[in-house]
């Protein structure tokens, strides 16, 4: 069954390059809502050239919110195939308590820049990103887009990039706790389950304090 969800285009990176910018990278998080673990953030650099090849050879990208886990994991090997370059940082749980998440948000966008000139050097000109980043620091030019990830390729291949890599680092700090939490299915996220199990057994050291609160106010399973 086909997706019937729209495809992100490359309006943006097309009126960029007419400006003459040729080194535009999208940037997004993923965890921002956690209660568990890091927030993530993704950045990809993709080609310039043969735009119509591009949008043919990544046509199965989407919001990352809208398609499967399975499909997330699969995009993002092909999103690293096909981008000039890429990189993915993330800021712990213990970062979010004590900067709090927009900043925390903002250090994981920092690190993800450095992995990328870490893979390959790039004099980045231009950003586009989720409306709710800030990357200052980096003294670039940005545009920020509401529901970028819908809407602007860049951006959906960099949140599918953070989304991978959420997942993987929330699953390896979950073998270290007891399966009451079930982080390997919630991946970190608030669910029902997930809430009651902190209400009732307490929470670890990689939960996000600032975010369980809640839990609080719960009542105790059943």
């Amino acid at each position: 069954m086909k997706n019937r969800t729209p495809m992100p285009t490359l309006d943006e990176e097309r009126a960029l390059y007419a400006d003459g910018y040729q080194l535009i990278a999208g940037v997004d998080e993923a965890g921002r809502g956690s209660i568990f673990g890091p927030v993530c953030v993704g950045i990809v650099v993709l080609p310039s050239q043969n735009l119509d090849d591009l949008v043919q050879e990544l046509n199965e990208v989407r919001d990352s919110k809208k398609i499967s886990r399975r499909k997330v994991y699969r995009l993002s090997d092909k999103i690293k195939e096909v981008a000039v370059s890429w990189g993915v940082g993330a800021a712990s749980a213990q970062e979010v308590d004590k900067i709090r998440i927009t900043a925390a948000v903002s250090e994981a966008g920092y690190r993800a820049h450095e992995d990328l000139q870490s893979r390959t050097p790039l004099a980045i000109d231009y950003l586009l990103t989720d409306s709710r980043m800030n990357l200052s620091k980096l003294a670039l030019p940005t545009k920020a887009i509401v529901k970028g990830d819908m809407l602007c390729l860049s951006i959906a291949c960099a949140a599918i990039l953070a989304k991978t890599q959420h997942d993987i680092l929330v699953r390896q700090l979950a073998e270290q706790y007891d399966e009451v939490y079930q982080l390997q299915t919630n991946v970190g996220y608030g669910t029902a389950a997930h809430i009651y199990a902190v209400r009732k057994h307490g929470h670890t050291d990689d939960h996000r304090k600032t975010f369980i609160l809640k839990a609080r106010q719960l009542p105790l399973p059943e």
